[in-house]
């Protein structure tokens, strides 16, 4: 075995036990922890096997199986990019809502503090 094989899978491994036994676990969605349970699978089974990558990669219509592991790299990282701007744009809507929410309820309450010292004061 070539030592990047070692390493690979080593690396394989540690993301499988990382999803599986890391303390974030509980609160992942199972189909996070399928997708990374594949894909810790089929690095492993990659390495193992090269040949097997090719062979796929002539049944889908890829030249080879480095070309098809590129194709799907960059197909990933553009859902991540992609996915992770939605959650940004999420988190900033809500953080304008929230800050909308707290302007208001502060402004209510020095109104209401201001209202009533005006009123003790005209009573006196």
């Amino acid at each position: 075995m070539i030592i990047i094989q070692i390493i690979v899978i080593i690396v394989a491994l540690g993301l499988l036990f990382f999803v599986l036994g890391g303390s974030q676990t509980h609160s992942s969605r199972a189909w996070k922890k399928i997708a990374f349970c594949l894909l810790g699978i089929a690095m492993i089974v990659a390495v193992l096997f090269p040949d097997l990558t090719t062979q796929v990669a002539h049944f889908v219509g890829v030249g080879r199986g480095a070309d098809l592991l590129l194709y799907i790299l960059a197909l990933a990282f553009i859902w991540y990019v992609l996915n992770n701007y939605i959650h940004q744009q999420y988190d900033k809507d809500m953080f304008f809502r929230l800050a909308r929410r707290v302007a208001l309820l502060d402004a209510t309450s020095r109104y209401r503090i201001n209202s009533k010292s005006k009123h003790e004061t005209k009573s006196k």
